[in-house]
Formats: structure tokens, C-alpha cells, sequence
């Protein structure tokens, strides 16, 4: 309630593929203040999304699969929507303005002793509100180019100190939404049970 009248519930909903560790994070009693709208990527409506406040794409989407919904994904954004999309769906070939290259990941740096490489970058901007470094800093799939004028949260970086190119941005310029973008896979590694710092990045404000 806000001065005398009630305020709207953002809806949200999750673009998943059914995979066990996408029913896992679906089945989470910790979600359920969200009221999260579960679609199917391969038998939802296109219309299942075109109201929505909130759009999650989960990561590890068959590409055949997502193609049918890339441009109504774009067209929440061109309406003012918010869309997160995870990792390992080949954004840099459907999101407008991004370029994407896979790179080797190092899984169990915080084992090895070897530099995870990744940098955390823009600290006034207000998303380090909700994200930890925890959260943000454990492996990844990929570098992003994202477009122009987006900001860049975590970096990665070469083994001789040289940007390589961002992990996660997020995108507040090019659309009048706001689009999140991330090569790292919260959802499977949550659903899965493992990966330190996985469950933080999905849930978003800081532990």
C-alpha cells in the first residue's frame, strides 16, 4: 500500500527447459515469495512473456529451442521490462549489440591457488546493493562485448593482466528495459546442489 492505493506485485517469470536443476531452482520454497510464472521453452505461448515485468531466461538453453522466443525476449525489453539472461545460450547471436566468445573456465581456483582472473568493476553502481562478491566471483563460460554504454559489474581478465572482456553487465541505455546478462550458470549449479556462490548470484541481495 502506498499512499492510499495498492501497489502491483512485478510478475516474474522463468524461461527454463525442464532440466532437473531448472525444476530443482523452480521447486525452491525460497522463490516462492515471487510467484514465479514457470514457461516451458519448448510448449509455452509466446504470450506467456509479452506482459511480464520480470524476465529470467535460465541458463543451458537448447539453442533450437530459444530461437522461437529471441524476438519477443528483445521486444520485453523495447517495452521496459527487465530480462536477466544466464549463462551458455549463445547470447552474443540474438542479443542486440553483444558479442560473446567462449573461454576456458577455472573451476576450483579457490582449491588451486590459481588467479580466477575475474575483477569486480563500476562500485557505485547501485546493482553492488544486491550482489556480494561471493555471488559474482566463481567461474564462467564466456566474455561478453556488451553494447556501448552498458556497465560492466565483473571483468575478466588475461593471464598478463589484460581486459578480456566482461562476465557479467548489465544494460540500462540501449532498450527502454533493463537487461542483465552473464556467462555464469546460477541456475544449474543451485539445482544442482553445488558451486560456492551460485545460490547468491540467483537470489540476488547480499547473505
Amino acid at each position: 500500500m502506498a499512499g492510499g492505493t495498492m501497489t502491483r506485485a512485478a510478475t516474474v517469470a522463468f524461461l527454463h527447459g525442464g532440466s532437473h536443476a531448472q525444476l530443482a531452482t523452480l521447486a525452491d520454497p525460497a522463490l516462492e515469495p515471487y510467484r514465479i510464472r514457470p514457461v516451458h521453452v519448448r510448449t509455452g505461448d509466446l504470450d506467456d512473456i509479452r506482459d511480464v515485468d520480470v524476465l529470467v531466461v535460465a541458463d543451458r538453453l537448447r539453442p533450437d529451442l530459444l530461437t522461437r522466443w529471441t524476438d519477443t525476449i528483445t521486444d520485453c525489453l523495447g517495452r521496459g521490462a527487465t530480462v536477466v539472461v544466464f549463462g551458455e545460450n549463445n547470447s552474443g547471436d540474438w542479443l542486440p549489440g553483444v558479442r560473446e566468445v567462449s573461454r576456458p573456465t577455472v573451476f576450483w581456483w579457490w582449491r588451486t591457488g590459481e588467479d580466477h582472473r575475474l575483477r569486480l568493476r563500476s562500485p557505485d553502481h547501485p546493482a553492488w546493493d544486491y550482489f556480494s562478491e561471493h555471488s559474482v566471483i566463481w567461474h564462467y563460460h564466456g566474455v561478453l562485448e556488451p553494447p556501448g554504454r552498458a556497465v560492466s559489474l565483473v571483468d575478466l581478465h588475461t593471464e598478463d593482466g589484460e581486459r578480456d572482456g566482461s562476465v557479467l553487465f548489465v544494460d540500462e541505455t540501449t532498450t527502454a528495459g533493463r537487461l542483465l546478462v552473464t556467462t555464469m550458470d546460477p541456475v544449474y549449479h543451485h539445482g544442482s546442489g553445488f558451486m560456492p556462490g551460485a545460490t547468491q548470484l540467483l537470489c540476488a541481495p547480499r547473505p
